[in-house]
């Protein structure tokens, strides 16, 4: 039977791999391990279909094979993660299904779908050829210097663009293993990881950085049993003082990374003071429009248009992409990105609640989801967390709820966000003194 087109190049580097050393392992980690002998059998005969399918995954091992087999046989895939409850699974199903106006047919290229919040306040759905899934993670693969001998981890969840490009695509290409394990991991369980798994490359967000580093300082004997030889940083901004404090601490410099659901892997850095979020990778094109927002592109499919990120920034005199700020009013949540409308809409499913906005605040970790709520009588935050945790993923959560008797609005009706949390630090900051 034909195979589909599609994610050919993927299948051909797995038997590649499978021919030169068939016991070892391609994937490994949460649900088992799985060689690449057994990875190309598992490819070898897919389903073939093209229809377009949903996936919840809780990134392990099977969920990985599962993703790659129904790609392989020509199925359009939505990735979702296992977190997401029944109510935003529905919504993005349905976007999903009527996307695009796509052809049908067993000959098509399949596309992999992953959910990001729209400004509309409802989720959007990216749908990316595998094509350009695979240019990503081959660059990726050689800004890194991706080899057989590497294992590379990524703790972001699996339907993230850093753990798909960067380690989970970009190791199979490049005959590498790949440790399927995601989520906050506490630090006796992150450095049990890195050391048992004997990890090479290791991708996760500044904010799990910073947490792990107190360990570190404390017990320095750790690293020595490492094998890493490279540290990236992406998901949202990487500060100057981690970075620095990182490579005092391992003694390897931290590598800033900045990429879009909709772009993929844009950039990568070296560690280097100054250099923002680094060069574009290979295939990258980027610039920055008269407004200060960032454009991006890539060179490897003619004709492909600029495409709008949503972030503000500069390029340096050495081409390098430095973040200024946000366009519009998405959340940088733990470095996941948060739609405040879409929780707004959440909370007002909930019984008694007339009236609520949300935003972001400063916090100790990184920005902090606060909610402004407006309700009729007494209704305690334990029932209002409850109430959006039946309809809501945990990261998107408020981290605070604040009782308003009213939520100030300017004349064309739009919440006042920006006076609502100045207000609110200026009680914070007057509390704590």
């Amino acid at each position: 039977m034909r195979r589909p087109p599609g994610p050919q190049a993927l299948v051909d580097a797995v038997r590649a791999a499978a021919r030169r050393a068939p016991g070892r392992p391609a994937l490994r980690g949460a649900g088992g391990e799985i060689g690449y002998g057994d990875l190309a059998d598992r490819l070898a005969s897919p389903d073939i279909g093209g229809d377009r399918r949903v996936l919840r995954v809780s990134g392990t091992v099977d969920d990985a094979v599962e993703l790659l087999r129904l790609a392989c046989g020509g199925h359009d895939v939505l990735l979702l993660d296992a977190a997401a409850t029944d109510w935003e699974v529905e919504r993005a199903r349905g976007l999903f299904q009527g996307a695009g106006g796509r052809p049908g047919g067993r000959d098509r290229a399949p596309v992999l779908g992953l959910c990001t919040s729209g400004t509309t306040g409802l989720p959007k759905i990216v749908d990316t050829p595998w094509a350009e899934l695979l240019a990503n993670a081959r660059a990726c693969a050689r800004a890194l210097r991706f080899g057989e001998h590497d294992v590379v981890w990524s703790t972001a969840a699996m339907p993230h663009r850093m753990s798909l490009d960067r380690s989970l695509l970009a190791g199979l290409l490049t005959g590498a293993t790949v440790v399927m394990r995601s989520g906050l991991l506490g630090p006796a369980e992150f450095h049990r990881t890195l050391r048992d798994e004997r990890v090479t490359v290791l991708l996760t967000i500044p904010f799990l950085y910073r947490g792990y580093i107190e360990r570190l300082a404390g017990e320095p004997d750790v690293v020595q049993s490492w094998a890493l030889r490279a540290c990236v940083a992406g998901g949202e901004p990487l500060p100057d003082d981690l970075r620095e404090r990182w490579r005092a601490v391992t003694g390897l410099p931290l590598l800033p990374a900045y990429g879009t659901t909709e772009d993929g892997s844009l950039t990568l850095g070296r560690g280097d003071p100054g250099e923002g979020v680094g060069a574009p990778l290979e295939g990258v094109e980027l610039t920055v429009d008269a407004s200060g927002e960032i454009m991006a592109r890539h060179a490897w499919a003619d004709g492909t248009p600029w495409r709008r990120t949503g972030d503000l920034g500069r390029l340096d005199d050495h081409g390098r992409l430095h973040i200024t700020g946000r366009r519009g009013e998405l959340m940088n949540i733990g470095g996941r990105r948060v739609d405040p409308h879409e929780v707004e809409q959440a909370l007002r499913m909930i019984n008694r609640v007339t009236d609520c906005v949300v935003a972001g605040t400063p916090g100790p970790g990184g920005e902090e989801m606060v909610a402004f709520v407006v309700t009729d009588g007494d209704v305690p935050n334990a029932e209002l967390r409850r109430g959006l945790a039946a309809l809501l993923s945990p990261h998107k959560l408020p981290h605070r709820f604040v009782r308003l008797s009213e939520i100030p609005r300017g004349l064309t009706g739009k919440a006042r966000r920006g006076m609502l949390v100045a207000d609110l630090m200026r009680r914070t900051e007057t509390e704590s003194r």
